[in-house]
């Protein structure tokens, strides 16, 4: 994309950095998450107009005050040349990355900044890539860890209070300063490529795994892995809804019940059924992860 860019627009197309002045430029998100800047006096309204079919305009936020050492330390971990880097007291410290996007007009960034951190009862540090992105790094996961629904709570709160579309990937824990950087774009990369295929308010690191591995795989290759698993019983909506429920439940029979409100019975009953037609005991392990794939797949055509 970057490459096609440059070829038709040449040096009025620049990548973002802290050093330019971000007011003079239009800037834009490519499909692939790099962040692309239009000098405003060099676009006609023509070329803005074609630009925002394929980019996804954003605000580049200004250069902000750091409320603590810590902020700055943590933003030049991430943001900064690594030669450039203050380190942190200790390196064994655990952390995670809560990443953030926002759809929507908002007014103060600050203000939200605020209102995310008073509902953490844990100490993090918060910050921003643009006025649509940003991090939460939190320094005390082993506590966040037993609040049960803490971050359905807190997109639920953000989107009533301040109008906005928030959604968040919970990274995985982490407690090696010096891969930090590494594993944020990495986990940026992940919630890039998962949030275009499959909308959630909370995305989980060790849950989207599977739409990685699809990500890759060939269109082909995902066509016959649906078709030969799925045949029979694709066009039973019932089935393939009480199945998914079976396995995003764990293989709980009761509780997927319990959910659908279903009777045991009759879950139990659709259960035997799936194995009679597909041939394929998803009361196993290895055959359920095959089948939950190819749910997936089925999912993302629709």
């Amino acid at each position: 994309m970057l490459d096609k860019l440059k070829q038709h627009f040449g040096y009025k197309i620049v990548l973002w950095n802290d050093e330019l002045d971000h007011e003079e430029y239009k800037w834009f998100k490519t499909p692939d998450n790099l962040t692309v800047g239009f000098p405003i006096d060099q676009l006609s309204v023509n070329e803005l107009s074609l630009i925002k079919i394929f980019l996804t305009p954003i605000t580049i936020t200004k250069k902000r005050y750091f409320r603590s050492n810590e902020e700055r330390t943590w933003s030049d971990i991430l943001f900064e040349p690594e030669n450039v880097v203050t380190p942190l007291e200790t390196d064994s410290t655990p952390y995670r990355y809560i990443h953030i996007n926002i759809k929507g007009e908002l007014t103060d960034l600050d203000v939200l900044t605020e209102a995310i951190a008073s509902l953490f009862s844990t100490k993090t540090v918060i910050l921003w890539e643009s006025d649509t992105q940003g991090v939460i790094i939190d320094l005390q996961p082993d506590i966040t860890d037993s609040i049960e629904n803490l971050y359905d709570s807190i997109t639920n709160t953000i989107t009533s209070d301040f109008y906005i579309d928030l959604s968040l990937y919970i990274g995985l824990k982490n407690s090696m300063i010096n891969e930090a950087k590494r594993h944020f774009v990495w986990e940026k990369i992940c919630f890039s490529i998962v949030s275009q295929s499959h909308r959630m308010n909370v995305y989980n690191g060790e849950a989207v795994i599977p739409y990685l591995l699809l990500h890759e795989t060939s269109s082909s290759t995902l066509q016959q892995i649906s078709e030969q698993l799925l045949s029979n019983v694709i066009n039973d909506k019932d089935l393939i809804k009480s199945i998914k429920m079976y396995l995003d439940c764990n293989m709980n029979i009761s509780l997927a019940a319990k959910k659908l409100y279903l009777h045991r019975n009759t879950m139990q009953y659709r259960v035997e059924k799936f194995i009679e037609k597909t041939g394929i005991d998803i009361r196993h392990f290895s055959h359920a992860v095959s089948i939950y794939l190819a749910l997936l797949i089925n999912d993302s055509k629709k």
